[in-house]
């Protein structure tokens, strides 16, 4: 694990500013875990929590989930190191079409804490609030994997952060129940290319505490199609984290992925926990001692916070769901 601020150079560009790959470009530092501008930068603050926070009831009533227990090994069953051509498409463009809405419909999961099918049209979605710097987001029928809509991000090329201070990202937050000890992040994505430069990250998901709980981590792509996980909890060993080579289950361009993300601990006073990513069903990689909070607010979109050069991207994302016990693709 590399410190959150590490000396990585253009290669591994340095993490400087605490909530940046929400999408709002404020200057806290997250390893110190200060607050004074960060909740701007992750999900606008406090004023994004009193947006979100009357859709607290419209994510679902799942709540703690007494059954969550019950899931504790939900994510365990997902292959292992298993071959998958999911890492072969590396950041090749996938071309300029746009197909329009899917003819399959949507559907919500039973019992989650949030789910998000983006066919009502709404640019923002309801109870979300959406960033965007240097990027553009909307939903939008151009693409979709079910429905009507997806979220549509289009990140402007040629921004170089090693010249000037810029991030080219744009993405949704909204707030969720406190995360207890499991919790599961599913959505459809499709990207036309991944990053198209070593060392650029592409930030697919976050979750974050915005209030007396401070910190997050986010969930990173890279150009082997491989992950990442930026960790800026605040706790003891919290820093950048990618997934190691070989990449045999990684993520895909040119198709849409089901995306799930599994973060636990062992108890609501736990200080670190482990996060596992799957593709399509397979286990990716299993993060372990990642630094934990009582994250309660979920960020989506895409983008690069330290961009390199070639920033340039399109990517869709549809059928969020957020929930105490695994969900699958379907």
């Amino acid at each position: 694990m590399l410190p959150a601020c590490s000396e990585g150079g253009d290669d591994n560009p340095p993490r400087t500013d605490a909530g940046m790959d929400a999408g709002a470009g404020g200057d806290t530092d997250a390893g110190a875990g200060e607050e004074s501008d960060a909740g701007a930068d992750a999900g606008a603050g406090e004023d994004a929590g009193a947006d979100a926070g009357a859709g607290e009831d419209a994510g679902a009533d799942a709540g703690a989930e007494s059954d969550a227990g019950a899931e504790s090994d939900a994510g365990m069953d997902a292959g292992v190191g298993e071959d998958s051509d999911a890492g072969t498409d590396a950041g090749a463009d996938a071309g300029d079409d746009y197909p329009g809405p899917s003819n399959e419909p949507s559907t919500c999961p039973d019992d989650v804490l949030l789910c998000e099918l983006f066919d009502e049209g709404m640019t923002p979605p309801p109870y979300w609030t959406v960033h965007e710097d240097h990027a553009t987001l909307q939903v939008d029928g151009t693409r979709t994997r079910n429905g009507a809509g997806a979220l549509h991000i289009i990140t402007e090329d040629g921004h170089d952060g090693r010249e000037q201070v810029v991030s080219t990202i744009a993405n949704a937050q909204r707030r969720i129940d406190a995360f207890g000890t499991r919790l599961f992040v599913r959505a459809h994505v499709y990207m036309r290319s991944l990053p198209r430069i070593f060392g650029q990250m592409g930030t697919v998901f976050m979750l974050a505490n915005l209030d007396e709980d401070f910190g997050g981590v986010e969930l990173q792509v890279m150009q082997d199609s491989g992950f990442a996980l930026d960790d800026w909890t605040g706790r003891e060993g919290q820093g950048w984290t990618p997934q190691p080579e070989p990449i045999l289950v990684g993520m895909a361009a040119g198709r849409w992925v089901c995306l799930e993300w599994e973060v636990h601990r062992e108890s609501t006073s736990s200080t670190h926990g482990d996060m596992r990513v799957y593709v399509d069903g397979m286990l990716a990689h299993d993060f372990v001692n990642i630094g934990m909070r009582a994250f309660n607010s979920i960020t989506v979109g895409y983008g690069f916070v330290h961009p390199l050069g070639p920033s340039g991207s399109e990517t869709w994302l549809d059928n969020v769901v957020v929930s105490t016990r695994r969900i699958g693709c379907d």
